[in-house]
């Protein structure tokens, strides 16, 4: 397994701990900027299918679409998981990172930097490195803080 996945792999694992370990009466609470506990996690698993989804034409050497702007995105992902309870977007988003990660253990090495999309730079490591940074630094750092906090 490549570095940057093991990276990504642990990444993970802490923040499924954290999300285990978040109390179930706040998973409802606004508490991410307009957000609960939910809609960040159905945020993670919106891009996971979204990326899956790339990758996989990729290597088929197909064209994929872009996501074109972010809070778009991030917004019509969230409010289509608005009716599902926590349960299904856990099963979900589970499932989902691991299909991530084993699709992108699976691109070959030579697409792993190879442009997706011509007029961008992203690359299949570099959605890579995303996707590391959202779960260590952004989404990990907000829910360990709401943890200490309650715990104090």
């Amino acid at each position: 397994m490549d570095l940057q996945v093991k990276q990504f792999v642990n990444a993970r694992k802490e923040f499924i701990g954290a999300l285990d370990r978040f109390p179930e009466d706040k998973r409802d609470d606004v508490l991410f900027g307009k957000w609960t506990l939910k809609d960040v996690v159905a945020h993670f698993t919106g891009w996971d299918i979204f990326c899956v989804g790339t990758l996989k034409l990729l290597e088929k050497g197909e064209p994929a679409s872009y996501w074109g702007d972010v809070d778009k995105f991030n917004e019509e992902v969230v409010e289509k998981s608005k009716e599902s309870n926590w349960n299904k977007i856990y099963k979900q988003f589970m499932k989902t990172g691991e299909q991530f990660i084993r699709e992108y253990s699976n691109i070959p090495v030579q697409l792993q930097n190879k442009l997706i999309w011509p007029s961008k730079s992203y690359t299949p490591a570099k959605l890579l490195r995303i996707n590391i940074h959202h779960y260590e630094k952004a989404q990990l750092k907000e829910i360990k803080r709401f943890l200490a906090k309650w715990r104090s």
